[in-house]
């Protein structure tokens, strides 16, 4: 065993340094996978940056300076345009240079990824590098740049150099041509030579032994860092040698093995030396002595030298012929006195032959059989009369049975002894029915008692203990030692009354039971709960003796409820209550028909606190609100903090009218003074609502929507202050919901229709263009402006519908314009929410047209100052994205917001719409008409084509045509009029002064 221990510590040492090389491998791995990774993150951060394409006369940007001054090890950075010239260099090149025949640069064009180079010889800095390549896209998703990062090939060297490996290891990384592009121990005259050179010229998967000419054996790996098809392949090879430990694993294996052969042979002899001495010569001598006696010659033994062992055994022999009939007299007393107890035993004793007949038997349930297997089972019979039959070492001892007896089936023991000498053997059986299931019955007793979750407590009737479960000791920290024979009070808590505990020992008394929630003491101090049950255990008598006590600890669980109701009831910033509370607390106020008033304030301005100071410095304001609302605790019912910054206070059984105002005023005085944030005074104001019930609502709901209502009249007010909520709110909100409920029925019933009004040349006074305009057929009400339902459209995003209702349809009167042989260009309004809202389909309209076999020239998109000054991402996208389609732009109500020269230019705008406010007065007022002038003048400048809205007098069209503007629109040349009428319109028209239709 020593030697084969010997022999798997030789196979270990292999082992060892296999999982070793596999260590270092990976170890290597990651490091090397990580610093690509790196390479590749700056990469890809530095192609995101517009600044990156900047290179004016050879010189790089800063950024990429920058970048190769914190990245240690990168030795060159350039810009490469995608016909491989170098456009700059961080280290400067004053030679032009070209990099089109690399293949990483080919694979990077080719793939438009990230791509690692192979060794080579790098025509900036004429330095052995390998580069690598990250392709640069346009906003537009098109490659317009290389960027290009060098690695030193010494350096990467010393990054391995700086790794733990073990006494003459070695290590290579080599690139898809197989060259060495970094090794250890470092060696500059190995870098770009094929590995094979250094390194054994087979095939070999995974790790391989190898014995290098020297006769050295060494561990050989090879594994991918990076694998890939695309000629940008690394891959590391490790070689650790372990020719040192094998030999000295195989001097102490022989060693060993020469000790053990010295030891065996050592003892060989000296068993020899004592067998001979203490057992053969003694037995030749007693075999002499023997075969005198059996001749008749006497013989002393005592004369013989022989040991006091074999001395006895003489001795004994001799005095054997007369202890044989003593032996045989009292042989018949006890098989006299064996037969008795047989009759006597309570068990079944049977004696069989080696063919299994019953020899002799006391069965007494069941008749006398005649066979062992009609008592036992026949497999069990086989097995017994198989040993009988055939002597053999195999004993049965012992086996147990089951079998029908009246109906019932019985478990039987039985117990075997063989008498050899007869080939006969003693059978007894035991019926263990009962005992069986007491043992059962006791096991999973005792199963249930140990492993139990639950602690368990055994008491005499008077609570003393007398044993506990683990469980116990684990809840309480009392070992089971500590608590016996001690009385339950040891656990007492003092939260109980004395009354507790006489009404539970009554009802143990009188019921012999108790459930219910204890609070205990632990070992240590601690209070704990637990839900205990106690029952009592009763003699045959009927009297108590013993009480069993389950208890289970739900200490967690009762934290956990009250945290987690809590947490759902009371904010987690300000520690007041939350809505779901506040709407509890109201329910259950309201349930009571008390007289109660909520006060809802709304923090004026708290937007511009976290954007100027941030949300860290904007909660702490909030908590410092809180605490001076909690100043009114004894006024108010419930404070709570119902999300953001909005704040509700529920007064009850006073909601007079001068007490609220009263309460409101104490509000706005409390929050009047500084609030000081980190050495940062900040001011802050409310606006009130305030609501009562029952007049202003029955419920939590109404009420808060009630004062909501109220809090948004208090900011139109003016802010800081408040206002009641009152019947013409009530009134306005009942119009509003059924103005909504009109809105969709509209919708489904498609109760919409487009009118259309002529846009003219102002030159020629020919309608050239027409506005779109929604209007609502109200079944009841008729005509509903758009500037009524437009606003509630677009703040419940129906506005999405409605706009593809009216491209439809203005795409359908285009077709007829078309068929008429009308050349007519549709403006249609687009509301901001279209361009917005993730589920608007605007960029699907090109499709549209598509299908219809319209052009989105025939379109002008109009939109608002507003939409450009507050457009996010998604807007400024499909604003793009709709101006590439083709569709015209024009911005209306142009001069009426900021008309902000900046948005003319970021937008690709193609009309401006003078507001209508400005036409009115350009016949009396200098002014307005010199802004006209002004606004027409700056359009042409900047290329663009100008529409004058609201022109209703000659006087007018001729001021506005005197300043060259381009189109003119209102009432002088057209109303707005239904879709056939404008047909007929067009294919009626006369071109005179004006077109002016009533």
């Amino acid at each position: 065993m020593i030697l084969f221990q010997l022999l798997e510590e030789r196979s270990d040492i292999l082992k060892e340094h296999e999982q070793q090389a596999r260590a270092l491998a990976l170890q290597i791995s990651q490091l090397q996978r990580a610093d690509i990774n790196a390479t590749k993150r700056l990469l890809t951060q530095l192609a995101k940056h517009d600044k990156l394409l900047k290179a004016d006369n050879g010189q790089c940007s800063n950024l990429l300076k920058d970048a190769s001054l914190i990245t240690s090890n990168i030795a060159n950075i350039g810009l490469v345009d995608l016909n491989g010239d170098v456009l700059c260099t961080v280290k400067n090149s004053t030679q032009r240079i070209n990099i089109k025949d690399r293949r990483y640069f080919k694979t990077a064009l080719k793939t438009q990824h990230f791509t690692i180079g192979q060794f080579q010889i790098d025509r900036s800095i004429h330095r052995l590098t390998v580069n690598f390549a990250m392709p640069i896209f346009d906003q537009n998703g098109s490659l317009t740049h290389i960027l290009v990062v060098a690695k030193l090939l010494e350096q990467w060297s010393q990054s391995l150099s700086q790794l733990t490996l073990p006494p003459r290891s070695q290590a290579i990384i080599t690139d898809a041509d197989h060259n060495i592009v970094a090794n250890y121990p470092f060696d500059y005259a190995q870098l770009g030579k094929t590995a094979n050179e250094h390194w054994p010229d087979i095939d070999f998967k995974g790790i391989v032994q190898f014995e290098v000419p020297t006769g050295e054996r060494r561990i050989y790996l090879r594994q991918h860092i990076v694998k890939s098809s695309l000629n940008d392949q690394l891959t590391l090879h490790i070689s650790i040698p372990f020719e040192h430990a094998i030999a000295a694993a195989n001097r102490k294996v022989g060693l060993t093995f020469v000790l053990f052969i010295a030891a065996l042979l050592l003892l060989f002899w000296q068993a020899r030396k004592q067998l001979n001495k203490v057992l053969l010569q003694p037995l030749k001598s007693l075999q002499n002595a023997l075969d005198a006696f059996a001749k008749g010659n006497k013989t002393s033994l005592q004369q013989t030298a022989l040991s006091p062992e074999f001395k006895n055994i003489a001795e004994n022999f001799e005095n054997m012929a007369t202890q044989r009939l003593t032996a045989e007299n009292a042989l018949s007393h006890k098989h006299a006195e064996l037969a008795s107890l047989i009759r006597a035993l309570p068990d079944t004793y049977l004696r069989i032959d080696k063919q299994g007949k019953v020899l002799a038997s006391n069965v007494v349930f069941s008749r006398p059989p005649k066979q062992i297997n009609d008592l036992i089972p026949q497999q069990s019979c086989d097995q017994l009369l198989k040993v009988l039959q055939t002597p053999s070492d195999i004993e049965i001892n012992q086996f147990e049975f089951t079998s029908q007896i009246d109906g019932n089936q019985h478990i039987f023991e039985a117990r075997t002894n063989l008498l050899d000498s007869h080939q006969q053997a003693i059978v007894v059986l035991r019926d263990i029915t009962a005992r069986k299931e007491q043992e059962e019955a006791m096991k999973l007793a005792a199963m249930v008692y140990k492993n139990s979750s639950e602690g368990m407590t055994i008491t005499d009737e008077n609570g003393t203990i007398l044993d506990v479960n683990p469980s116990f000791e684990k809840v309480t920290g009392y070992s089971k030692a500590e608590v016996l024979g001690k009385n339950t009070a040891l656990l007492a808590s003092g939260k109980h009354t004395k009354q507790f505990y006489d009404d539970m020992w009554q009802q143990l008394q009188s019921k012999g039971a108790w459930q219910g929630e204890v609070i205990n003491r632990r070992k240590n101090g601690e209070l704990f709960t637990e839900w205990l049950t106690i029952n009592t255990v009763y003699d045959s008598n009927g009297n108590p003796y013993q009480r069993v006590a389950i208890f289970t600890d739900i200490s967690e669980k009762k934290r956990q409820d009250e945290l987690i109701w809590r947490r759902t009831h009371f904010d987690q910033l300000t520690e007041l209550a939350n809505r779901l509370e506040l709407k509890r607390h109201l329910k259950q106020q309201l349930s009571e028909n008390v007289s109660l008033a909520i006060l809802l304030l709304d923090l004026d301005h708290f937007k511009d606190i976290n954007d100027s100071l941030g949300h860290y410095h904007g909660d702490k304001l909030l908590r410092e609100v809180a605490n001076r609302l909690n100043q009114l605790t004894g006024k108010c019912s419930l404070i709570s903090r119902i999300g953001g910054d909005e704040f509700v206070l529920v007064i009850s059984e006073n909601s007079q009218h001068e007490h609220l105002m009263q309460v409101s005023e104490q509000v706005l005085t409390l929050l009047k003074p500084a609030i000081y944030i980190d050495n940062e005074a900040c001011h802050i104001s409310a606006s009130i609502g305030i609501a009562a019930a029952p007049k202003d609502g029955n419920s939590s709901g109404q009420l808060l929507k009630a004062a909501d209502q109220a809090m948004y009249l208090a900011k139109k007010q003016g802010r800081n202050g408040f206002a009641f909520f009152d019947a013409q709110m009530r009134q306005a909100t009942e119009q509003r919901m059924q103005l909504l409920k009109d809105l969709r029925i509209a919708i489904q019933k498609q109760q919409f229709e487009l009118y259309f009004q002529p846009i003219v040349d102002m030159a020629s006074q020919k309608a050239v263009k027409a506005e779109a305009l929604i209007r609502w057929q109200h079944p009841g009400k008729g005509i509903i402006s758009p500037a009524v339902f437009i606003p509630l459209a677009e703040e419940t995003q129906l506005i999405l519908e409605i706009g593809e209702f009216i491209f439809a349809s203005a795409c359908r009167t285009q077709k007829k314009l078309m068929s008429a042989k009308h050349q007519v260009q549709l403006s249609i309004n687009v509301s901001p929410i279209q361009f917005s809202s993730k589920h608007s389909r605007l960029v699907d309209w090109k499709t549209h047209l598509d299908e219809q076999s319209l052009n989105a020239e025939q379109f002008v998109i109009e939109i608002t100052e507003g939409l450009m000054m507050n457009a996010q991402q998604r807007t400024q996208s499909r604003l793009n994205q709709l101006s590439k389609q083709g569709f015209a732009l024009a911005l209306d109500d142009f001069g009426t917001g900021y008309s902000s020269l900046a948005y003319l230019k970021q937008m690709d705008t193609d009309f401006i719409k003078i507001d209508k406010r400005f036409v009115d007065g350009i016949a009396d007022s200098a002014d307005d008409l010199a802004l006209c002038e002004a606004m027409i003048m700056m359009a042409h400048q900047l290329g663009l084509k100008v529409i004058a809205e609201g022109i209703e007098t000659e006087a007018q069209h001729k001021q506005l045509l005197a300043a060259g503007c381009d189109y003119g629109q209102g009432y002088y040349y057209a109303k707005p009029m239904p879709e056939k009428v404008y047909l007929d319109f067009m294919n009626n028209a006369t071109y005179g002064d004006h077109l002016q239709t009533d």
